[in-house]
């Protein structure tokens, strides 16, 4: 399984961060593996862009922030990636918390624990 992670540095160790299309690099990791299979800058991609290059990357899941685009939400969950909340932790910090199923998922562009729409 490949996850997509948007993090304010080049690194596992910097922050996730807090904002969808705030962060400046996208990380894609192996999760099984544990091993970092991409890195690409995005601090000029639109939040929908984003979306769309994290489907054409076949991740499954996404670890970041609120979301601030609806499109954005929408154009993942309609592609069924799963949403995972990684404010304020490391990359290494949520990929442990993912492993250990206990990372919140992001379930609605409001950020609410309630599922809205046909997005679940």
């Amino acid at each position: 399984m490949k996850v997509a992670m948007t993090m304010d540095g080049n690194t596992l160790e910097t922050s996730v961060s807090s904002e969808f299309d705030a962060g400046k690099y996208l990380i894609v990791v192996s999760r099984s593996e544990s091993t970092i299979v991409a890195i690409e800058i995005i601090d000029d991609l639109t939040a929908e862009n984003l979306a769309q290059k994290i489907i054409d990357l076949n991740c499954e899941g996404i670890v970041t922030g609120n979301f601030l685009s609806q499109k954005a939400f929408d154009i993942l969950a309609d592609a069924y990636v799963t949403r995972y909340l990684g404010t304020g932790l490391s990359g290494i910090e949520a990929l442990d918390m993912m492993n250990k199923r206990t990372l919140p998922l992001i379930r609605n562009y409001k950020g609410t624990n309630g599922c809205s729409g046909e997005h679940h």
